[in-house]
């Protein structure tokens, strides 16, 4: 079997696994919305006009039986009384007159008998009453066979004269047969005895001439009721789904407007890198106002990261440009007079030494995103280890209030640096000691580093934890302080949850670096 490669550009990704381009992905998202949105409308609009159309047909069919049904009991009351025979030239549907032998009666005076018909139009039972009614279905399927034999019997028994009279029957005898033929319909059926005198059949005995007359309803109200909605509906369910497409295209284009201001706002910053600028919020609570949220999240990390690469390059071109210009001169110092090399090499080391630790200060305070705080750290246990290792130094760290355990959820190597910063600080500023104190706070553990040298102005208790700020009474003590160390620590703080704070209300002179971190449950 032979592998195939895939496309240069896109690794991994065969044919069977691109995505399908569709018709409608190249269409605008409005034009797309309103294209679909009318193709739904007019099949649910079709559905629904076909639907009235079958309602309208069927509810005017019944209502035409349920008169059909009167009537055929009104031609029974008077058929049974009159004199003159009303089955046929009078009455609002066509009616057939049937004796209980099956014949048909078409006309006054003949009786024939027809193929199949008894089971089409079945007589009355015999004991029927007079308020006796049935009401059967003619289908058109059952009477298309029949047309021949019928046409075939029904001719001989018609008179054959030239006589106008004699015309009118024929044409009434075949006209009444004709409507049973080719059509679905109703027939409504009524049961009644004819007068004596009217009985013209010798097979019947006197008071026995009983016949079933049909009313024959055949659908042309219902059709005519149908084709009266027939030009609306042909009309308005094409316009009611262009109604639907024009408004849907709307509406999808009022919706995107968001979209495209969001669109428009992100182009221009990013034309004019001007990151502090942010894209309009709506003011509905949808997917739209979460996008545009997003995409502020992403304008703030986006300027938080340009605003770390900003001032990284910005320390690191004004932090490390004299330890390199230091160290250039004592290597020139070096080759030029011999003699003093050992004098210039423990410089040029103590300067490499210099460079290095604030090139690392300079690599963490530049690198983004927040540690995933997943163990416990026992913070009594890293500030008895510090204190331990500073307590052979000229001020020794004293040991204030301290709880058997304080953990927290942090990581440990970042936690010992914040606190190694704050002492170093502390060391460098004190006058005779250095305390270290550690004390449950609600939910949060406040360690304090307070140092008895000259407090800090409040001017200044915010400005130290700003980059490369060294006041005056430091510049003149420092011993190799990169000016990074509270900034770092106030980050470490930052990272994880926590704040770091400068204050001078303290029961000694001095100040006091407060860092507050969320409390957890020791590990088992």
């Amino acid at each position: 079997m032979t592998d195939h490669a895939a496309p240069p550009g896109r690794p991994g990704r065969t044919a069977e696994h691109r995505p399908r381009a569709g018709v409608l992905r190249w269409v605008p998202t409005e034009i797309r919305a309103a294209v679909v949105a009318g193709l739904a409308a007019c099949a649910v609009f079709t559905a629904g006009a076909w639907w009235l159309r079958g309602h309208v047909h069927d509810e005017t069919l019944e209502q035409t039986a349920r008169l059909a049904t009167v009537q055929a009991r009104t031609t029974a009351a008077t058929e049974a009384t009159t004199d003159e025979s009303h089955v046929f030239e009078r009455g609002f549907w066509p009616k057939i007159e049937i004796d209980d032998s099956g014949r048909i009666h078409p006309a006054p005076g003949i009786a024939v008998t027809l193929d199949g018909l008894d089971e089409l139009l079945p007589p009355a039972p015999r004991d029927a009453g007079p308020d006796w009614t049935r009401t059967v279905t003619v289908s058109a399927e059952r009477t298309r066979d029949l047309e021949r034999r019928w046409r075939a019997q029904l001719e001989p028994a018609l008179p054959q004269g030239d006589d106008p009279a004699d015309a009118t029957v024929r044409t009434q005898a075949r006209l009444r047969i004709e409507r049973l033929l080719h059509r679905d319909l109703t027939a409504v059926a009524a049961r009644y005895t004819l007068p004596d005198h009217r009985c013209a059949d010798p097979d019947d005995a006197p008071g026995r001439c009983r016949r079933t007359v049909y009313h024959l309803v055949p659908p042309d109200d219902a059709d005519a009721a149908v084709a009266s909605l027939d030009a609306p509906l042909k009309a308005g369910v094409p316009a009611a789904a262009l109604i639907v497409a024009a408004t849907a295209w709307i509406t999808a284009r009022r919706s995107l407007r968001p979209v495209e201001a969001m669109r428009a706002q992100v182009a221009d910053i990013t034309d004019t890198t001007d990151l502090h600028r942010r894209v309009p919020v709506p003011v509905a609570r949808d997917r739209i106002r979460a996008l545009a949220e997003t995409t502020n999240s992403t304008l703030n990390h986006l300027e938080e990261a340009a605003e770390r690469q900003r001032r990284f390059v910005a320390d690191a071109s004004h932090e490390l440009r004299s330890p390199i210009t230091a160290l250039h001169t004592q290597l020139e110092v070096a080759l030029a007079h011999p003699e003093h090399l050992t004098d210039a090499v423990h410089d040029a080391l103590q300067a490499t030494d210099r460079l290095r630790r604030v090139t690392d200060d300079l690599l963490y305070l530049a690198r983004p995103g927040t540690p995933e705080l997943r163990d416990v750290v026992d913070l009594v246990e890293i500030a008895q280890e510090l204190a331990h290792e500073y307590g052979h130094r000229n001020q020794p760290v004293v040991l204030g209030p301290f709880p058997e355990e304080a953990p927290a959820r942090g990581d440990a190597l970042q936690l010992h640096r914040l606190l190694r910063n704050l002492l170093d600080n502390a060391h460098r500023h004190a006058a005779d000691r250095v305390t270290l104190t550690i004390a449950p706070h609600e939910h949060e553990w406040d360690i304090s580093v307070h140092n008895d040298g000259a407090a800090l102005a409040p001017e200044d208790l915010e400005r130290v934890f700003e980059r490369f700020t060294r006041l005056d009474e430091a510049r003149a003590r420092d011993t190799g302080g990169s000016g990074l160390g509270l900034a770092i620590a106030r980050d470490i703080a930052h990272r994880h949850q926590g704040t770091l704070t400068a204050h001078t209300h303290h029961p000694h002179p001095g100040t006091t670096f407060t860092l507050h971190l969320p409390a957890t449950k020791a590990s088992p």
